[in-house]
């Protein structure tokens, strides 16, 4: 297909960018049997599927904060414990307790982290096919093919369409004349208004202007929102009186509002956050900046990416809403009980683990003789090295000079203490 040639990312993003594409290419394909061309509504129906394909992340990511709701008070009295002791064998202990805690509740330290971790690229990957849809939906592509066939013909083209990206300031990397997927990109971001200067630009060239005459309105619909907004223009526009502001400053609204409503039903199960401590402070931070933050974004991007923004919250929060609750019907002791074996199997694998820890954490070496070192060390690497310090001993025994013996000791023991040093780290790893 197509697509996969039209597709612009590059790196780890392009598999998702290419799936993504793919989904949102037979959305738009769908609603077209319905007699509907709007790149608005495909971008809400996009917005819809993702989120739902992303449901098993979104209860792993849910189930992880019902669980840290009980965790972290138990995690705090951990850390207030050894809070001021910071030798290593009290941060061993308090390494060993942490863990129990995440046992005993069935989770991860990295429980909350891993599912944003993988959401990351696909989310990336979203803003990329947003931004371009003309590479990944087809019907929208061959539309801005009809003008973009005859720019590449114009005479004079490349300087018209180089003074033009400047002028009218369109997002477009690396621009060539002689690629017309470039052309289309330029294309895409021109507004709603800006036609007609593109089509006086090109005034030398009847192809050109014919072709903007013709599909220019088809653009411009295809790409329109209620209210006479369209998805490719800035919401708020300075300088044009009330009409540049409303209706699109309902956009950067919602978005915030959106925003904060769906930070509140996520977090409405987690305790408040301590504001003393340095990680509190900074979460509670986010949580008050991120709904302005959405507004920032929607004024200044095309109101396409205020679309996205708004639905994802909104689906977002209502996926939540569910999610929670399954998780009221299923009762957080019911998971901890179906836990319980899961997480003595793995207490009792590392127990042995942990008490030799403890006991190499007690020992100071300068308290230990060389050859307390040498048996310590020799028990963990094995007959190799046994035989090795058999052989030096027989030859001390066999009268060997003083200074012979001297330095085979001195080989013994640096040997030793570098086993003595490779059996911790084993136990570190």
């Amino acid at each position: 297909m197509s697509i996969l040639v039209l597709t612009q990312t590059g790196g780890i993003l392009k598999p998702f960018a290419i799936i993504l594409g793919f989904i949102m290419n037979y959305i738009y394909r769908f609603l077209q049997i319905f007699g509907i061309n709007n790149v608005a509504l495909t971008i809400i129906l996009f917005t819809l599927v993702i989120n739902v394909l992303m449901i098993p992340l979104t209860v792993k990511q849910q189930k992880f904060s019902k669980m840290s709701s009980l965790m972290n008070p138990e995690l705090q009295k951990v850390q207030k414990k050894y809070q001021n002791r910071k030798d290593e064998k009290s941060m061993r202990m308090m390494q060993a307790e942490t863990q129990a805690i995440y046992d005993k509740y069935g989770a991860s330290p990295t429980g909350g982290c891993l599912p944003m971790l993988i959401q990351l690229p696909i989310l990336f990957a979203l803003y990329r096919v947003i931004y371009n849809v003309p590479a990944y939906v087809e019907p929208v592509r061959e539309i801005y093919e009809h003008i973009a066939q005859p720019i590449m013909s114009a005479s004079g083209a490349g300087d018209i369409m180089t003074t033009l990206i400047k002028e009218m300031s369109l997002r477009v990397s690396n621009f060539d004349i002689s690629n017309i997927n470039k052309i289309i990109d330029a294309l895409y971001v021109v507004k709603s208004t800006g036609w007609s200067a593109v089509s006086d630009a090109f005034s030398g060239s009847a192809d050109v202007v014919s072709a903007i005459s013709q599909y220019s309105t088809e653009i411009i619909h295809i790409n329109s929102i209620p209210g006479g907004l369209n998805i490719a223009d800035a919401p708020v526009t300075l300088g044009h009186g009330i009409s540049g502001i409303f209706p699109g400053i309902i956009i950067p609204a919602l978005a915030g509002l959106s925003q904060w409503a769906n930070l509140k039903v996520s977090q409405r199960n987690q305790p408040k956050p301590d504001l003393d401590s340095t990680m509190g402070s900074t979460m509670n931070t986010m949580n008050l900046m991120m709904p302005f933050m959405s507004v920032f974004f929607c004024i200044t991007l095309p109101s396409g990416m205020g679309i996205y923004w708004i639905a994802s919250a909104v689906f977002r929060t209502i996926i939540y809403l569910f999610i929670d609750k399954f998780f009221n019907n299923k009762s957080v002791d019911d998971i901890i009980e179906a836990n319980k074996e899961k997480a003595a199997k793995k207490a009792e694998k590392r127990g042995e683990q942990n008490a030799k820890l403890e006991e190499y954490a007690a020992m100071k070496t300068k308290n230990i003789d060389r050859r307390s070192i040498s048996q310590i060390a020799n028990a963990g690497k094995g007959n190799g090295d046994a035989k090795a310090e058999k052989k030096s001993e027989s030859s001390n025994a066999g009268g060997k000079s003083s200074k012979k013996v001297d330095k085979n000791n001195a080989q013994a023991d640096k040997k030793s203490i570098s086993g003595y040093a490779h059996m911790l780290n084993r136990h570190d790893d």
